[in-house]
């Protein structure tokens, strides 16, 4: 063999090389990238309320020798955090309760697999100008949040709490059928419903007699989840609360992925539940 023929298979050769290990970055970065003997998983985040309970679950895979690690990816929405994991930007969903998911599913018929629950985050109502919900009168105001999961939920504590009565048939969020507004089939005191940004619910309570907020927004604006008006008991064990726990999700054709049921694992320890019950200021209650 020439010179010229040894430098031509040189050459090839270091390029099947760098072809090759491009080909292992991208069938790894599906499932987690790797780096210096550490795989990276990414997590979509809707809430920077939980950035804490992901770094008790870093320290725990610390502790168990594992090289998993946790990065979370700040979502402006759900709905983005879902189109990041389907594409494969995340690896991972941890923001959003089973009656989104259900939603999204079924909409958008996303090949999505929950792997682990977190917690259940109250939804409960709140004023700047009554104590009780008995003190609703004719024709007020009662914010709820403008999305259709939450609005719908909202309407569902509005009946709980005996303010309206809605159409059993869109009352369904286990399998992603929420109310609406047009399906509120007694009014009495004729309340008027106003779809409010739930980030600006707590805010402009001053302008409306009652509103219906999320528990992390309620913490976030300086508030406590007992300053509620009313409220509907959170026992994850109850099944009217089942479509409202929080999950964590992955692409089903990852579902049974070691580094992702190590990451459950760390997740479902006594720091994170602890951590849960004390810091969240009862916005999250811990489901497993």
């Amino acid at each position: 063999m020439n010179t010229e023929h040894r430098i031509r298979r040189k050459a090839i050769a270091a390029i099947l090389a760098v072809v090759s290990a491009a080909g292992l970055v991208v069938s790894t970065s599906a499932c987690g990238s790797s780096s210096a003997g550490t795989t990276t998983v990414k997590v979509a985040l809707t809430t920077a309320t939980d950035e804490p309970l992901w770094k008790l679950v870093n320290q725990n895979l610390e502790k168990t020798g594992s090289k998993v690690r946790v990065k979370t990816v700040a979502m402006k929405s759900a709905v983005l955090g879902n189109q990041a994991l389907s594409s494969g930007d995340v690896d991972l969903s941890a923001q959003q309760h089973y009656a989104f998911l259900n939603g999204e599913i079924k909409e958008k018929k996303y090949k999505f697999t929950v792997i682990g629950e977190s917690y259940i985050s109250p939804l409960n109502i709140y004023s700047n100008s009554i104590k009780k919900i008995s003190q609703l009168k004719k024709g007020d105001k009662v914010l709820i949040p403008n999305d259709v999961t939450n609005g719908g939920r909202a309407l569902i504590v509005l009946q709980e709490a005996g303010v309206i009565k809605i159409d059993p048939k869109k009352n369904d969020p286990a399998n992603g059928v929420y109310p609406a507004e047009e399906d509120i089939t007694s009014n009495p005191k004729n309340i008027q419903i106003v779809p409010t940004d739930r980030n600006l619910i707590m805010s402009s309570l001053d302008d409306a007699a009652a509103g219906i907020a999320n528990a992390n927004a309620v913490v976030d604006y300086g508030k406590s989840i007992s300053d509620a008006i009313f409220a509907v008991n959170p026992d994850p064990k109850k099944t009217v609360n089942k479509p409202w726990i929080n999950v964590i999700v992955a692409r089903t054709a990852d579902k049974d992925n070691a580094n992702y049921k190590a990451i459950i694992k760390a997740y479902q320890q006594a720091n994170v539940r602890s951590y849960m019950k004390k810091d969240s200021k009862g916005a999250e209650i811990p489901v497993w």
